[in-house]
């Protein structure tokens, strides 16, 4: 299957993608750029960072059963790929990389905010990291409403089955815009 309509399921990529908007996804051979619009299936960590969460712990302390994300797709945008450092400071993800005497720092322009304390600490800060082959760190533009690498990581490309370039229905139709991912050259 080279193209996929999805329906966008929640707020975590507000305001670029609202929830019931519909995306054209094409499956690619070429690897996510940063600022590319992911279609994946949630990485195995994902049930592991829930389990250990605190929703997970009271879950397991009354004996009920969370429901698993087997089967379910998201939908996020690449901010770090392979070769860059990646890490999450105040819940913000910040992503940087050097190559000669040239550094870029990405961060989100929204800046810092709290998000709710459903995710242990490690969530709303991860060590940076350098993104391996293969690997790229997602996050929703509405930070406050995404579960995204900030909770699991590195999300690994077997997961991804394309890229959102279109909006197709219902409100509007036309490219998705960018996020408030913003890169920022520094020198050495």
């Amino acid at each position: 299957q080279f193209l996929r309509l999805v329906v966008v399921p929640s707020e975590s990529m507000e305001p670029s993608l609202v929830p019931g908007d519909v995306v054209l996804v094409t499956r690619s051979v070429l690897p996510p750029r940063v600022g590319d619009v992911v279609f994946f299936d949630p990485p195995a960590e994902l049930d592991e960072a829930i389990a250990n969460s605190k929703i997970g712990q009271i879950a397991k302390d009354e004996n009920v059963q969370i429901a698993s994300t087997k089967g379910k797709q998201f939908i996020k945008r690449v901010v770090g790929v392979p070769g860059e450092r990646a890490g999450v400071r105040g819940s913000s993800p910040f992503v940087s990389s050097c190559k000669g005497n040239e550094c870029i720092v990405r961060v989100d322009k929204t800046g810092e905010y709290q998000r709710p304390d459903v995710f242990a600490a490690p969530s709303w800060d991860r060590e940076t990291q350098i993104l391996e082959r293969g690997e790229f760190f997602v996050a929703g533009d509405n930070g406050y409403r995404s579960v995204d690498s900030r909770v699991w990581g590195p999300l690994r490309r077997k997961y991804i089955f394309g890229t959102a370039q279109w909006i197709v229905s219902p409100s509007h139709f036309g490219p998705i815009p960018p996020g408030p991912f913003e890169t920022q050259a520094l020198s050495k």
